[in-house]
């Protein structure tokens, strides 16, 4: 089959991407809708002729209506030719650094015909709600986030930052993690790809171990992330008013809105053509697998500690508090770290022209920037949060900080509370009184990662004795045999 995939750079509102036009594609990566009714959808993830999650949503009259997921199978079922293109595509993007068109063609090509928003994002490997994403979709519940539209956000864009697997728990490997646990350290980057699914959820395609690695050593997690763009904006002016149609201005996903004006009437007639669900071409191969799965629950453990960083991560509730920003400048976060809520911008003819970095209150501005980066930039968070405990004419955010940060077990953290404690001079208040006890939540966590890496010890030594027996036995019965074969033989 001869794809054709045409990609276009853009930058609207500092949000960087490429729109990806694709025609005649694979369609091996897709949602699909298995059926309907007059109040419920049931939808399902898939790969090649594999369904991987199951989305319910109970109640198609209402955006906001929260849906139900599970997942049902792994991608470790299809074949190594799926593996080999996503590997291609996040080796391309975090590895060699090649440009987001170039890197995200392999698994263009994988897709259904369709428009599509590729870019690249900070993911986190949890739930929305402070819980480790691996294993934690085995049984079908209603999950937070996963509405079509939130009431808080509106048209305002946001990354769909939260991870579900598509691969099962019990192919984890403890060993594999550790091993890129140490490379990370070495300095290596890596990364993974990520498909919007629904809301404020993309399913993970490639970087498992790798996701789970970033979050044992404290690491950003990003993807090279593939959007649908099958929504629209209408004339917010024109609704509300029977007599007259609402007009539609832009296309729409999650991440970013792109106005009509800005696209030619090939890629507009493609998009109404395609948005709605596209039926694959392996749909009767998957069809009679949707209702003949099985539960997917392993008894593979995890390491203790994952548990615990994927609790610190931000939740669906930050993603909302901070929707409707773009980007925020190195020069905006001086500016709120000195106590200010406007910062000074020089236009084209060089006047000096002051403007509002979020809004006129300044505890609300805080907690909207400090949500912001903690969902796409958490080491940018971390000195930025930092920074505004050490300004000590900053008191009113203060108690929002440090509450923030004592959760958090990280070394630039504890860096920071320990020099608070060891200070010459103690002030008495809420930045020393939390130093004190961050110590004491410090000390219980060298406890359990010290508790795991001797248990991961004494199970590779395990493993390594077992693994010189099974040798020895080997080279024992090699050698009996070849003893036997020999005979009589002068030699």
């Amino acid at each position: 089959m001869n794809h054709n995939i045409i990609t276009t750079p853009m930058n609207i509102n500092g949000r960087e991407f490429v729109l990806a036009e694709v025609t005649r594609g694979m369609g091996h990566i897709g949602v699909l809708r298995y059926s309907t009714d007059a109040y419920t959808a049931t939808d399902f993830f898939y790969i090649e002729n594999e369904p991987i999650i199951k989305i319910v949503n109970p109640n198609t009259s209402d955006k906001h209506a929260e849906k139900y997921i599970m997942q049902v199978s792994g991608s470790e079922k299809c074949s190594e030719a799926i593996d080999v293109r996503l590997n291609a595509s996040a080796e391309n993007l975090f590895r060699y650094n090649q440009d987001l068109a170039r890197s995200a063609m392999p698994v263009l090509e994988l897709l259904n015909t369709g428009l599509y928003v590729v870019h690249e994002a900070q993911m986190h490997p949890a739930d929305g709600s402070g819980n480790f994403f691996w294993n934690n979709y085995c049984v079908k519940k209603a999950i937070s986030g996963t509405s079509e539209t939130h009431a808080s956000i509106g048209d305002a864009n946001f990354s769909p930052c939260f991870l579900m697997p598509t691969i099962t728990a019990s192919s984890f490997q403890i060993k594999k993690m550790y091993d890129i646990a140490d490379k990370i350290k070495s300095g290596r980057q890596f990364g993974g790809v990520a498909y919007h699914v629904t809301g404020m959820y993309s399913a993970l395609l490639k970087g498992h171990h790798e996701a789970t690695a970033a979050l044992m050593e404290n690491v950003d997690f990003k993807c090279l992330v593939i959007e649908p763009l099958s929504d629209v904006v209408y004339d917010s002016s024109e609704q509300g008013q029977s007599n007259i149609e609402p007009k539609i201005v832009a296309l729409s996903c999650p991440y970013v809105n792109i106005p009509l004006e800005g696209l030619s009437e090939k890629t507009i007639e493609r998009f109404l053509l395609t948005r709605k669900h596209i039926k694959p071409n392996a749909f009767a191969e998957i069809k009679p697998k949707t209702t003949k799965y099985v539960r997917i629950m392993s008894k593979r453990a995890f390491p203790g500690l994952v548990y615990e960083k994927a609790a610190q991560l931000p939740d669906c509730a930050a993603v909302e508090a901070s929707s409707g920003i773009d980007y925020i400048t190195e020069e905006q976060l001086d500016a709120l770290s000195a106590g200010e809520v406007k910062y000074t911008v020089i236009d084209e003819e060089g006047n000096e022209e002051s403007k509002t970095i979020v809004s006129s209150n300044y505890y609300s501005s805080i907690v909207t920037v400090a949500n912001y980066l903690q969902v796409n930039s958490f080491n940018r968070f971390l000195t930025f949060a930092i920074s505004l405990l050490k300004n000590d004419e900053l008191t009113s955010v203060h108690k929002f900080i440090a509450e923030r940060l004592l959760g958090i077990m990280n070394p630039t953290v504890h860096e920071y509370f320990e020099e608070v404690s060891n200070r010459a001079e103690q002030k008495e208040g809420i930045i020393t009184d939390t130093a004190g006890r961050y110590r004491v939540l410090w000390a219980e966590h060298l406890q359990r990662q010290q508790n795991e890496d001797e248990s991961y010890q004494i199970k590779q030594r395990k493993n390594t004795q077992n693994m010189q027996a099974i040798t020895e036995a080997k080279g024992i019965a090699s050698l009996e045999a070849a003893v036997k074969n020999m005979g009589d033989s002068p030699y």
